[in-house]
């Protein structure tokens, strides 16, 4: 669809959008998983340079048991970088190792696929030479963000038995829906999810304005498609973190609500506790996805795309400045609009000292680099939550969507506490004395919050989805 010419996707799409034809992605190798470009399956082409001759061995592919179709990535004899061929899985020399036992996704066909001397038509390169490490990092950053909007939906299912079950099981002769720590659980539950649900939201619309200016610009679809996609690429990347993360949150506690019948292999969570394992390693490792995001925004920055380095210097300065004691104005989110103002002053603080201490250094400081990536991930899913409900409180007003304000107050609440934990964890890796102390005091004032009763929003929060007894949360908001 993105990189095919007219006569491939002539050839191809209009069976793989029916579903007569199935597709499998083959890149992964034994000995290159995360670094994908250095897998060892090669390409020849030929004296008449009529085809290319594929050798090599792929493994952990999604359909490989019945896919009609594979999209190959292999380097053509001597190349530095991957190159994209397609592939028709009925070709001499192609045979299957048999299917993977998996901890879970049971559902779907995983096997190892082996190429020996298959013959490819050189009229099914995809895109060009040399180009198909390129083609695979931008898929992977669509399959990043379908990953984000696909585990949303996990987890509203995963809630749902958890609200179910705690409203017929009884213990001390009342329905466990009734007692606070069910509660607890059924809430940050549905605050993380909504949340969530927000940040794929903006980052979607963000992408498709992008793409529409790409266009409106003159350029063709595909070429716009992929340059609009690419532009947010961070943001598909910390999508699939918090995403596949919050997956993980609302399986585990759900097993929990259930107790020993969580347990049992009779029960929906027990499977969905081991489905949602695998979200946190496909579509690059959570590891790679927070190294990715700050790698991506400093080349940004490198690129002059993105100035960093003169709010990092103001934050600097006003570190040495008097505190702003000023309150809100009183104004529904004003206090919470200033907290994440704020923390953007922390997340500029931290990034900034690490790239003038560290320069090149940076790159190999994986634990600092995740320190930051958390600080950014947090700030661009509780300011994507506030957008969002602030719209939401403008077209139905504050009386109808007490939920949604008990979602945003209580996220931004905890996230003060994970940004400062995050922060002070990086700040101690490079930072010593008298320094570090000052640090250490402007992250303390740049994730200040006021006292909030977080055990009663989510009391609020919780029996909003357990007296419905499903999740009910409206989505029905045009975010345009």
């Amino acid at each position: 669809m993105y990189y095919g010419n007219d006569a491939q996707k002539q050839k191809y799409i209009p069976k793989l959008a029916t579903g007569e034809w199935k597709a499998a992605y083959c890149l992964t190798e034994p000995s290159s998983g995360s670094d994908a470009n250095s897998g060892k399956t090669k390409a020849v082409l030929s004296a008449d340079g009529k085809h290319y001759t594929l050798n090599g061995q792929k493994m952990w592919i999604t359909n490989g048991g019945f896919a009609n179709l594979f999209t190959v990535f292999a380097k053509i004899e001597g190349d530095e970088n991957l190159t994209g061929f397609i592939v028709e899985a009925n070709s001499e020399g192609i045979s299957l190792n048999a299917e993977e036992k998996k901890m879970g996704i049971k559902g779907s066909s995983t096997r190892q696929v082996f190429f020996n001397n298959v013959k490819v038509p050189t009229e099914n390169l995809l895109g060009e030479r040399n180009q198909g490490f390129k083609i695979a990092l931008n898929i992977l950053n669509i399959g990043r963000i379908k990953l984000a909007a696909g585990v949303m939906g996990g987890s509203k299912a995963v809630i749902n038995h958890a609200i179910k079950y705690a409203n017929e099981r009884e213990q001390f002769g009342r329905p466990i829906s009734k007692y606070g720590a069910i509660r607890h659980k059924i809430a940050e539950g549905v605050i993380r999810t909504f949340a969530v649900e927000s940040a794929t939201y903006r980052a979607a619309a963000d992408i498709e304005g992008a793409i529409n200016g790409y266009m409106a610009d003159g350029m063709d679809k595909q070429k716009a498609t992929l340059k609009g996609i690419e532009q947010f690429a961070p943001e598909c990347a910390m999508l699939k973190v918090v995403g596949s993360e919050t997956l993980d949150f609302c399986v585990d506690e759900a097993v929990q609500i259930y107790g020993g019948m969580g347990y049992s292999a009779e029960s929906p969570v027990e499977r969905a506790y081991r489905d949602s394992r695998i979200n946190r390693i496909f579509e690059g490792t959570n590891e790679i996805n927070r190294l990715l995001t700050v790698d991506m925004i400093l080349k940004k920055a490198m690129k002059g795309e993105l100035d960093l380095m003169t709010p990092a210097m103001a934050v600097a300065n006003e570190l040495m400045s008097i505190p702003d004691f000023d309150d809100a104005s009183g104004k529904l989110f004003d206090a919470e609009k200033k907290y994440i103002r704020n923390f953007k002053k922390a997340r500029l603080m931290v990034a900034g000292t690490a790239v003038q201490k560290l320069m090149m250094e940076l790159s190999k400081q994986q634990e600092i680099l995740m320190n930051i990536a958390d600080i950014i991930n947090e700030i661009y899913v509780a300011e994507s939550l506030l957008l969002r409900v602030e719209k939401m409180v403008e077209k139905r007003g504050e009386a109808a969507c007490q939920e949604y304000i008990a979602i945003v107050k209580t996220y931004i609440f905890d996230a003060a506490d994970r940004i400062n934990k995050s922060g002070k964890d990086a700040l101690m890796a490079f930072v010593t004395e008298d320094e570090l102390r000052m640090m250490m005091m402007g992250l303390k004032r740049f994730t200040k919050v006021e006292p909030y009763n977080t055990k009663e929003a989510r009391q609020t929060i919780a029996l909003k989805v357990i007296n419905k007894g499903e999740w009910c949360l409206s989505d029905a908001v045009n975010l345009g």
